[in-house]
């Protein structure tokens, strides 16, 4: 058997699903401590927690990440005005962003939606 005919006998591996990565998630970290510093904030975001999502028309991740800072009146503004910032991190899509307060910290539960940019999911 020559080369060319056991390569075409080799069976092909089963295509295997495209796993997203949390690069989403990392883009909205450096995005929102940008954003923050543009605001006069010096924040520290850490990732707590991930999960997939879905809707009938999107796939995304639900995050929580935890906020360090030091209080003053520009975080809390920025803050306050958070939920409505237009936060662009490429291809994705931060569908909703909520402050949530935690006991001895700040925590921010996010929702981005996969390639909303090109409409599909």
């Amino acid at each position: 058997m020559t080369m060319m005919e056991r390569i075409a006998h080799t069976p092909m591996p089963a295509a295997r699903p495209r796993l997203r990565s949390n690069d989403g998630v990392d883009r909205l970290t450096r995005v929102l401590t940008a954003h923050a510093a543009r605001a006069g904030c010096a924040v520290s975001i850490d990732i707590r927690s991930t999960e997939p999502w879905a809707s009938a028309t999107f796939t995304g991740t639900v995050a929580t990440l935890a906020l360090t800072f030091t209080p003053s009146p520009a975080v809390t503004r920025w803050l306050a005005d958070l939920p409505e910032a237009d936060l662009p991190i490429g291809r994705d899509l931060v569908a909703d962003i909520a402050v949530v307060p935690a006991p001895g910290d700040c925590c921010l539960s996010v929702l981005i939606c996969n390639d909303a940019a090109n409409g599909c999911a």
